[in-house]
C-alpha cells in the first residue's frame, strides 16, 4: 500500500514538474492578445494581469537556461584551445593546458619551443628574427617553410584532408548563421520602424486627449460658481471618459495590428530562432571537440518572445481616468 502512495505521488511530482517546463511553443499558445476591451478598466486589469503572469514565466525560464548554458561552458576554453592545437598536429594533453595558464614566463617560451621544434623544426627565437628580416628575406624564408610544409602534407594526406573537411564545415555552419541572423536582424528592424512611426502617431493623440481634457476644464471654471450640484460632476467626469475612450479607441487597433503582424512573423521565424542555437552549439562542438551545449535549445527564441511581452505591457493610451 505504501508502495502505491509513493508511485502516485512521484508521478504527479513528475506532472508538476513536467507543468512548470515553459518552452518558445507554449509561450506562443498562452500569448495574450490586444483588443478593445483594453479600453475599460476591468478588461484592462485582468488583461495585464494576465501578460504579467506569462512574463514572470519566461524570465523564469531564460534564467534557468541561462545557468545551466553557463555551467555547460565552463572550461571549454582550454578545451578549445586543446582541441584546435591537436587537430593543427600538436598532441597537448589536458595537463599541459593546465600548466601553460599556471607557468612563468621562461616556462611557457620553453614549452612553446618543444612544440615549435617538434613540430615545425623551428624555435620561438627563430620565428622571431624571421619577424625582423628584410621583405625580401622573409618571402625567401617562407616560400622554403611552405616548400617544406607542402612535402609533409604530401606524406599525410589524410590528415590534411580530414582538417579541410573539418574547415569547410565551420565555414558553411558559420555562413548558415550569418544568414540566419540578418533575417531575423530585418524583420526586428522592419518593427522598429514601425514602432517609430506609431510612437509619432501616439504622441500627436495624446496631446489631442489632454487638450480635450484642458477644454472641459475650462468650461468647469466658467461655471464653478453656480451651485450645479453631483449631476454636473458625474457630466465632467463622462466628457473626459468619451476623451479617453476616443484617445485608446483610436490607438488601440492601429497598435495591436503593429503587434500582430510582429508576432505572426516572430512565429515563422520560430525554427530559424531554434536553428541558431543549434548552430551556435555545433560551431563550440567543432571548436572544442565537445558535445557540450553552450546554449540551451529554445533560449534565443525565448528571449525574442519576452521581448515582445514587454510590448504587449506597454499599453499606447494613458487608463488613469477610466472606469
Amino acid at each position: 500500500m505504501k508502495l502505491k502512495i509513493a508511485i502516485v505521488f512521484f508521478m504527479l511530482l513528475s506532472l508538476d514538474m513536467c507543468a512548470q517546463f515553459v518552452n518558445p511553443e507554449i509561450v506562443v499558445n498562452e500569448m495574450p492578445v490586444i483588443t478593445m476591451g483594453v479600453c475599460k478598466k476591468e478588461s484592462r486589469e485582468q488583461f495585464l494581469k494576465q501578460v504579467d503572469k506569462l512574463k514572470t514565466e519566461v524570465e523564469e525560464e531564460i534564467t534557468l537556461r541561462k545557468s545551466k548554458s553557463k555551467t555547460n561552458s565552463k572550461g571549454l576554453d582550454e578545451q578549445a584551445a586543446k582541441n584546435m592545437m591537436n587537430q593543427m598536429g600538436y598532441a597537448v594533453s589536458d595537463a599541459d593546458i593546465q600548466k601553460m595558464k599556471t607557468a612563468g614566463k621562461e616556462e611557457k617560451k620553453a614549452m612553446a619551443d618543444q612544440m615549435m621544434q617538434q613540430y615545425m623544426n623551428m624555435s620561438v627565437d627563430e620565428a622571431k628574427k624571421a619577424a625582423k628580416m628584410s621583405p625580401e628575406a622573409q618571402k625567401a624564408w617562407g616560400e622554403a617553410m611552405s616548400t617544406e610544409m607542402m612535402a609533409e602534407a604530401q606524406t599525410n594526406p589524410e590528415k590534411n584532408k580530414a582538417m579541410q573537411k573539418s574547415n569547410m564545415n565551420l565555414f558553411e555552419l558559420a555562413q548558415e548563421q550569418s544568414q540566419i541572423a540578418q533575417k531575423i536582424q530585418l524583420s526586428t528592424q522592419k518593427f522598429a520602424e514601425q514602432l517609430e512611426e506609431f510612437n509619432k502617431l501616439k504622441e500627436k493623440t495624446l496631446n489631442e486627449y489632454e487638450a480635450c481634457l484642458k477644454k472641459i476644464d475650462k468650461d468647469y471654471e466658467n461655471k464653478i460658481n453656480f451651485d450645479l450640484g453631483s449631476t454636473y460632476a458625474e457630466a465632467i467626469e463622462s466628457q473626459k471618459n468619451t476623451c479617453y475612450q476616443t484617445c485608446c479607441g483610436y490607438l488601440t487597433p492601429k497598435y495591436h495590428a503593429i503587434l500582430l503582424e510582429r508576432f505572426n512573423t516572430m512565429i515563422a521565424l520560430g525554427d530559424d530562432y531554434n536553428r541558431m542555437d543549434v548552430i551556435t552549439n555545433e560551431l563550440a562542438g567543432a571548436t572544442t571537440g565537445t558535445e557540450n551545449k553552450v546554449i540551451e535549445p529554445g533560449l534565443t527564441y525565448l528571449e525574442a518572445l519576452l521581448n515582445y511581452i514587454l510590448h504587449l505591457q506597454d499599453l499606447p493610451a494613458p487608463y488613469f481616468l477610466t472606469k
